[in-house]
């Protein structure tokens, strides 16, 4: 990978999917964390969504996501929405240096 990613702000910059636009995130009650690890041939962030219905409010939960700049895909690193903030930190910190390790 040719380019470094050093935050989400990096990602946002050059993707050209919806996945960041406004009423998607407002839609979804998304939050990108600052943070972007840069893998080998993926960038890991982490994200954050609530569900807030007409009866309950769940609490923020957090996900872990690669990014690939070659296809300009994001994916979900599962589980989805389960963790807190620091274990999907320390996931997304540890696969971009994991895969790093393995090339």
């Amino acid at each position: 990978m040719e380019r470094r990613f050093y935050s989400t702000q990096d990602i946002i910059r050059v993707h050209k999917g919806h996945y960041f636009e406004p009423g998607t995130m407002r839609f979804f009650r998304s939050r990108v964390l600052s943070y972007a690890f840069d893998g080998k041939t993926e960038v890991y962030f982490v994200t954050s969504e609530q569900f807030v219905g007409s009866t309950m409010t769940k609490p923020r939960r957090y996900t872990v996501r690669a990014y690939n700049p070659i296809t300009d895909d994001i994916r979900t690193v599962p589980p989805f929405n389960e963790l807190s903030r620091y274990r999907a930190l320390r996931i997304a910190r540890e696969l971009a240096e994991t895969v790093e390790a393995q090339s």
